[in-house]
């Protein structure tokens, strides 16, 4: 069978992950690049790698599909954040598939605009939440959904990272607000904990979709000096069935935590990025859901439902825009963003972690935070900034 054709915009960072994947899998031709900074010191060796394997590299994304767009199947888009809407649309305007970075996009009105557009166009859009192709993820789905945890009360998410003040000076976008002149809310929530945050949803729901969150609480908090968004968070959503309580930051200490809790009326399940241990009650013994993980699974799922061999995608912007959606009611709730009160986080990762066994937010525990409201979500529900801007 004759390879997909595709190219990469992005040739640094984490589009140095996407391109390599793309050039060793047999079932994929990448036959261009496009690139926006080339003369950037970090992106140099990768721009001159790119031209080691042959492949033309372009200034911009238009420029390249303009002339090689015809003899594409789908295109990575491996940018900032704010590009992803703009980018995808795009690519979808010219009958292209699109694997596009996390988050779907920084709006989720822009994020149902894609979807309706892929609809329209009869293209797939896939968004690289690798949680969500790991077999040990779909065993744990499908576990729920069966319901094998019974009727689902509570899911509590933790994500406990660490960035450097140098991290958020690594470019113009990160830890922004706005990047060439478009939105892109580059905190915690957007960047590192979305990941987290769609699990969260795919494992909130016992049916095939992932849950919507219904109304959302939140506080959003700011440590490092020097960025315009948050670095540690508490939200609390509504899923319906489920209810979600959310803490992460990038100010911890060691040990760092990514993980899952669901609880349900039959027991308690646990994920992190390993496996999933299922606790049942009068069971003694645990179900361990244990599999190897594929990192390139992302890409050969699209191409299977590019060529027709498989039909669902394992994160579909339809189901993706849902986290982006969960986000912006975080911030919509909390109406702008606080400096923490202290200098010294040594005491963060013990703070998160009692927040998180008492299912609280931290205004429901401490003195100094301030209150909020919950947002509802639905259909119609738009952010458009916060009050403190």
């Amino acid at each position: 069978m004759e390879p997909v054709r595709a190219a990469v915009v992005g040739v640094s960072g984490i589009g140095r992950y996407h391109r390599t994947i793309m050039h060793e899998l047999e079932e994929i031709e990448l036959v261009a690049a496009a690139e926006k900074y080339p003369e950037r010191e970090k992106v140099a060796e990768n721009v001159a790698e790119v031209k080691e394997w042959g492949l033309p590299l372009y200034g911009d994304i238009v420029e390249m599909l303009d002339d090689v767009g015809d003899d594409l199947d789908y295109v990575t888009l491996a940018v900032p954040h704010h590009w992803h809407a703009p980018y995808t649309i795009e690519c979808l305007n010219r009958d292209l598939h699109v694997l596009c970075e996390k988050p779907v996009t920084v709006l989720a009105q822009d994020g149902w605009d894609v979807v309706r557009l892929a609809e329209q166009k009869g293209r797939h859009v896939a968004v690289d939440f690798q949680y969500t192709a790991f077999p040990h993820s779909h065993m744990l789905k499908e576990f729920i959904a069966d319901g094998g945890l019974g009727e689902l009360t509570d899911v509590i998410g933790v994500m406990q990272w660490k960035r450097t003040d140098e991290y958020y000076s690594r470019g113009h976008w990160t830890g922004r607000r706005e990047a060439d002149g478009l939105p892109v809310w580059d905190g915690v929530m957007m960047n590192q904990a979305v990941h987290l945050m769609n699990t969260a949803l795919q494992m909130g729901s016992r049916v095939e979709d992932h849950a919507w969150p219904r109304a959302v609480q939140a506080e959003l908090y700011q440590a490092h000096p020097n960025i315009e968004v948050e670095d540690l968070a508490a939200v609390r959503a509504d899923l319906g069935e489920a209810t979600l309580h959310f803490y992460c930051t990038t100010n911890c200490t060691e040990p760092h935590r990514t993980d899952l809790d669901i609880y349900g009326t039959k027991g308690r399940a646990s994920w992190d990025t390993t496996r999933a241990v299922v606790h049942l009650d009068g069971r003694d013994e645990p179900i361990i859901f244990e599999e190897p993980t594929d990192r390139d699974a992302i890409h050969t799922n699209l191409v299977a439902c590019i060529r027709g061999d498989e039909s669902k995608l394992y994160a579909p912007a339809s189901e993706a825009v849902k986290a982006t959606l969960l986000i912006d009611g975080a911030y919509a709730s909390a109406g702008q963003i606080r400096k923490v009160p202290w200098t010294d986080m040594a005491g963060i990762n013990w703070l998160i972690d009692y927040a998180a066994e008492q299912r609280k937010l931290f205004s429901e525990l401490l003195g100094w935070p301030y209150s909020t409201d919950a947002v509802e979500i639905t259909e119609d529900f738009r952010f458009e900034g916060l009050a403190d801007e």
